[in-house]
């Protein structure tokens, strides 16, 4: 991969998916465990209460993410600026209907959406966020 181009695209892109994806997903469960031990997260917060959604919707919004970076390195002459700008968005984008859990109208279809849970959800967007940057761009020009 040079500086230039996204690794998810080249020779050994299914190595990069799959180091992505468990990568995240790791960092994902960490993040959930960490948030269940420290925060007082209701058993109710169906999102945190097992491990599967953490799992499962790390995965397509990872696959997401890397279908993205395809698209992105075929379309773009600069692929890994633009790449970080929609990871950027994308992120922002993500956080909006977490933070709908807030709402009143939310407390029906979420029972036990607390302030701490949301952060934790939250808290896992950003880190599945970053395992996608590090592992498609690598680490920024300047860095060890």
């Amino acid at each position: 991969m040079g500086a230039d181009r996204l690794a998810a695209a080249g020779p050994r892109a299914w190595l990069v998916w799959l180091r992505t994806i468990l990568g995240a997903v790791a960092a994902n469960l960490v993040v959930r465990a960490g948030g269940l031990a420290v925060f007082d997260i209701p058993p109710e917060f169906q999102p945190l209460a097992t491990a599967g959604p953490t799992v499962f919707l790390t995965v397509v919004g990872v696959g997401a993410g890397l279908g993205a970076a395809l698209a992105i390195e075929r379309l773009s002459e600069r692929p890994v600026p633009l790449f970080r700008r929609v990871v950027a968005a994308a992120l922002l984008v993500s956080l909006l209907p977490d933070l709908w859990l807030l709402t009143e109208g939310a407390g029906e279809a979420f029972p036990g959406a607390t302030a701490p849970a949301v952060a934790t959800l939250m808290a896992q967007h950003v880190a599945a966020a970053a395992v996608v940057l590090w592992s498609v761009t690598g680490l920024p020009r300047g860095a060890s």
